[in-house]
């Protein structure tokens, strides 16, 4: 009966998100126009149908994409540290990619390199923050609590480093860069959208096919020992997917915090544990999140826009302090 229930729950689970997700895109791609507008403006409006194919079709289709991987990579952080507060920006991921994509802005390696120099920078940026968290924790036997604290003060670092470039460089070429540390998805470049897409789903396909081997690390160092898989070839995998995956989100849209932390969170309240299950669901979760997220942000102080990085900030701390206040 418990079995048959948690299908069920699993299943509903499933076709509430997927009409979520899908109703989500309607309203990113039609607000301010009408459904049948929209769907008139495909073939009657030249105007219309510009700034939909041009505008908002790869905007949404970014949101998609960094909303479900920024959701999958808190999953991955918070199952092999068995810790809930474990996401890209706490551990000092987001913060090192950070780092390293303003310095390919300040020194324009972009415009010498090609689009690969930003996502290139933000991961080895990324992985030296990961580099540094561990080779601290190391030394603590990998305490969960202790790599959080240790991934904390690494995204102070990093922040800190990250405004001292600002100060050294020219302020109005910094303007837009500080609208995008602020987590900001207008600076999307269209003409690359089918690269970005494969470069998102190539890590986040690896992760959903590794689900059993997370189910396996979040059960403890020894206990995967025991079970016959390496702990510390099945981190450092771990470890560099995400952080690639996190070095793609903040090159394309800077950092966006709460996603990674609060969606995982809410779907293991309601489908428990199991990663197959929980890695599904949160990106698809994390993608509604981020698209709706953006959509308020582009209209609620029109024609100014909000950075989604506020909204999902004051959106996502409001609904985990609600749930640590029911949990007391």
């Amino acid at each position: 009966m418990k079995f048959n229930g948690l299908m069920n729950r699993i299943k509903l689970t499933y076709l509430t998100l997927f009409f979520l997700l899908f109703l989500s895109v309607l309203i990113s791609l039609g607000y301010g126009k009408g459904f049948y507008e929209l769907l008139k403006g495909l073939w009657c409006s030249e105007n219309f149908c510009f700034v939909l194919k041009k505008i908002r079709i790869p905007r949404t289709i970014f949101a998609l994409l960094i909303g479900g991987s920024l959701s999958i990579c808190g999953v991955t952080f918070q199952s092999i540290l068995r810790n809930n507060l474990a996401e890209p920006y706490t551990l000092g991921i987001s913060g090192g990619a950070c780092f390293g994509i303003t310095l390919s802005v300040i020194f324009e390696l972009n415009s010498k390199l090609g689009p690969f120099a930003n996502p290139a920078m933000g991961f080895l940026g990324a992985m030296c923050s990961t580099y540094i968290v561990f080779l601290l924790s190391r030394k603590r036997f990998f305490d969960p609590n202790q790599i959080i604290l240790f991934g904390i003060v690494v995204s102070l670092i990093f922040s800190s480093l990250v405004f001292f470039l600002f100060s050294i460089s020219d302020p109005d070429r910094m303007h837009g860069v500080l609208l995008w540390l602020m987590g900001d998805l207008s600076g999307f470049e269209s003409d690359l959208i089918v690269f970005y897409i494969i470069i998102f789903l190539i890590p986040a396909f690896v992760l959903f096919f590794l689900n059993k081997e997370l189910d396996v690390l979040s059960l403890g160092y020894e206990k995967a020992r025991y079970l016959g898989l390496n702990p510390d070839t099945g981190y450092s995998i771990f470890f560099v997917i995400t952080s690639l995956l996190t070095a793609f989100c903040v090159s394309v849209a800077g950092i966006i915090g709460f996603v990674g932390l609060i969606v995982p969170h809410i779907l293991k309240i309601v489908l428990g544990t199991g990663s197959k299950h929980i890695l599904f669901t949160s990106y698809l979760a994390g993608a509604s999140l981020l698209i709706l997220s953006d959509t308020f942000s582009r209209y609620v102080l029109y024609p100014l826009e909000l950075p989604v990085g506020v909204v999902t900030g004051i959106l996502g701390g409001t609904i985990l302090l609600v749930l640590l206040l029911k949990r007391r």
